[in-house]
């Protein structure tokens, strides 16, 4: 039985996210993020999709990202993530040894702002949850690093305007009375 269409209408945010196969690393070094990330970019500027938000961790990554066209984030994900998988099995010398990534990505969609925030929050703030880094902002492979100088013209204009605490927030641990 083939399996179900994925729900990505066009216009609706998402939260897009996948991991390496058994929670395997899939970004090794330095080298292999910036591949990742040009191919986000490269992908945008193939298939009309509005990426606000990312973070690459190093057994899975997010994205919050919206669709232009119907059909566009299939094709994009399939074209990152083909790219990446075929560079990342060369690289290891393992061509031919099965999926990198766990499965077809996870999409949740994002219902309206309040909830683009918290999601953005989740996404943003995960190296500090991981122990990676103190602050979210000193990751370099997140956008919330890239929001401040977007050096590499990856991120959209946000939908909805950031509070000015925007990194404060990403740094306080979660409090278990606010709402997902």
């Amino acid at each position: 039985m083939p399996r179900q269409r994925r729900q990505a209408p066009r216009g609706c945010t998402l939260h897009v996210t996948n991991r390496g196969v058994e929670r395997r690393t899939i970004f090794r070094e330095a080298a292999d993020y910036g591949d990742f990330l040009a191919l986000l970019k490269r992908g945008r500027e193939r298939f009309p999709v509005s990426l606000f938000a990312f973070c690459l961790m190093p057994n899975h990554f997010h994205a919050i990202v919206r669709p232009d066209h119907h059909g566009a984030l299939s094709a994009y994900l399939h074209w990152v993530l083909g790219c990446y998988s075929r560079h990342f099995r060369a690289c290891t010398q393992t061509t031919g040894n099965g999926h990198v990534f766990q499965q077809r990505c996870w999409t949740g969609l994002i219902e309206d702002e309040v909830h683009f925030l918290n999601v953005l929050r989740y996404v943003e703030s995960n190296p500090v949850a991981a122990n990676l880094v103190e602050r979210a902002e000193l990751w370099p492979w997140g956008s919330a690093q890239a929001r401040a100088s977007d050096d590499r013209g990856l991120l959209a204009p946000l939908p909805v305007g950031l509070p000015s605490n925007w990194t404060d927030l990403l740094n306080r641990e979660p409090d278990p009375e606010d709402p997902d």
